[in-house]
């Protein structure tokens, strides 16, 4: 996926990605559309998408808008990677208002928090 150029099309991904192509490329918006509904229906949380895979979507949206838009028209089917571009309009209007900061800049005072020792040396965590 990120050999593709921006914009690239069917004819372009087949180029580049060989004639698996398309089917690596099928996995990955499939992939983008079920974090898509999960965040619209709430079982996700933008932050936490965001955290995850903000750059990946819009870097995945950069590279397959044009053939999204082309499969919609050669299937006659507007719904194809339907959440997958509702997902990467979100992202894109996030970042607008909130630019990313890498974690390790964002949260490079994080420590760990002190937890104390059972008597047979566990911690909380060992028995959850």
């Amino acid at each position: 996926m990120l050999s593709l150029p921006d914009g690239a099309d069917t004819r372009k991904i087949r180029e580049v990605l060989g004639p698996d192509g398309e089917d690596a490329v099928y996995l990955v918006s499939l992939t983008w559309e079920s974090i898509g509904v999960l965040l619209f229906r709430r079982e996700l949380t933008l932050d936490l998408v965001d955290d995850f895979f903000s750059g990946p979507i819009l870097l995945s949206w950069q590279k397959l808008k044009v053939y999204s838009e082309e499969w919609r028209r050669t299937l006659n089917r507007e719904t194809g990677n339907e959440w997958f571009h509702w997902l990467a309009e979100r992202m894109i209007e996030r970042e607008k208002v909130l630019p990313p900061v890498p974690a390790y800049i964002a949260h490079r005072d994080w420590r760990e928090p002190h937890r104390r020792l059972a008597r047979d040396g566990s911690t909380a965590s060992d028995s959850d």
